[in-house]
């Protein structure tokens, strides 16, 4: 059988009420676990992927989830799951619409600038009110390019490169540099 490819969608907070319910932080949106009805979490002494079938679940907030599962119906089997990362095949994913990403698939990228300069990798996306926004790094520092139309100008999966078209004076604005180590 294929190996499946998993990715980190949020974390279980911990136990709610005394019914087997968990809260789950979702990183992004709450539809990555509630669409496929199910999630999974990684048993690390088999280092395999174990599925939990959701059998209800409410959402709180933006970016929480409240999930009761099958084979979960007391406080202390969610409390056993507390902290524990939760995993998406992505094969289970939502679909997206054209010029739409997963943050999974954004992470790692080269940022090209308008006169083809590295200016970096994208090493996360910072989530702000307005507009989510890339955390470029390369050796010197990081930089922050809002996700915003005008800037981000192409994004290729396939050679993992990000061209950006930035104003004048944004790298400076944003720029962070590494704190050098003392000895």
């Amino acid at each position: 059988m294929k190996d499946k490819k998993y990715v980190v969608v949020g974390h279980i907070k911990r136990a709610v009420g005394f019914k087997g319910e968990v809260l789950i932080k979702v990183y992004s949106q709450p539809e990555s676990i509630t669409e496929p009805g199910c999630l999974f979490l990684k048993d690390t002494q088999k280092v395999l992927y174990k599925k939990f079938i959701i059998e209800n679940f409410r959402i709180k907030g933006q970016k929480d989830v409240v999930c009761l599962f099958t084979r979960i119906n007391d406080r202390d089997g969610a409390e056993e799951l507390a902290k524990k990362k939760v995993f998406q095949r992505v094969d289970l994913l939502p679909g997206l619409g054209q010029d739409e990403f997963y943050w999974y698939e954004l992470k790692g990228m080269k940022v090209i600038d308008q006169k083809g300069n590295l200016l970096g990798k994208i090493e996360a996306i910072l989530e702000t009110g307005s507009n989510d926004c890339l955390v470029v790094r390369n050796g010197e520092g990081e930089i922050l390019i809002p996700m915003i139309e005008g800037f981000i100008k192409e994004v290729n999966k396939v050679e993992k490169r990000c061209n950006v078209n930035l104003p004048k004076g944004l790298i400076e604005a944003t720029f962070t540099p590494f704190k050098k180590k003392r000895r």
